[in-house]
């Protein structure tokens, strides 16, 4: 090494040092996003559980609306809600390391959100009205495939195994339970 770099040379390993400790592994941003965001991950996978429920029974049969159970799941919705938080929080939340791919799950995150909030405010909007059911079902159908594939591609990424071996979370069915049955 030329002389006048020796001087640099204690500099230099610090900085490869600090570099290389900054710098976690796909597998640990994964897991400290997957922490972060488990509350979150949570509550949109029961939201969307109850408000399939909750929307194809509504789509059967309109009188359910005035049901106790139907708008005490309006109210646990609710909740669920605030618990994703916004649309705003979702994308000014800060994601661990640098990665593409993180950056991609997320935004599978985010989309079956908006989903959701889009299905309900239709509904909302329309003031319940029969037709926009079958839209607001499909908005459902879509939040939930980004969710699978949300929940499929932070697996892979934690280094975890597939959600069901030989099945694309694109391809996972649903059940025909009603709103007001329990999980």
């Amino acid at each position: 090494m030329p002389r006048f770099l020796s001087g640099f040379r204690p500099l230099l390993v610090i900085l490869a040092v600090v570099l290389a400790a900054g710098c976690g592994s796909k597998e640990e941003d994964a897991t400290k996003y997957a922490q972060s965001i488990s509350d979150r991950h949570e509550a949109l996978a029961e939201a969307l559980v109850l408000y399939g429920r909750m929307i194809s029974a509504f789509h059967k049969e309109q009188a359910v609306l005035d049901s106790d159970d139907y708008i005490a799941a309006e109210e646990t919705m609710k909740g669920y809600v605030e618990r994703i938080g916004s649309l705003r929080s979702l994308e000014k939340m800060r994601l661990p390391g640098n990665s593409e791919d993180l950056k991609s799950v997320h935004d599978y995150f985010m989309i079956s959100a908006s989903y959701l909030y889009e299905s309900q405010n239709l509904l909302e909007e329309s003031g319940y009205d029969k037709g926009t059911s079958a839209m607001a079902l499909d908005m459902w159908e879509k939040a939930r495939k980004n969710f699978l594939t949300f929940a499929e591609l932070l697996n892979q990424l934690e280094g975890k195994l597939p959600l069901e071996e030989g099945t694309s979370p694109r391809d996972a069915t649903v059940s025909e339970a009603s709103a007001l049955e329990a999980p």
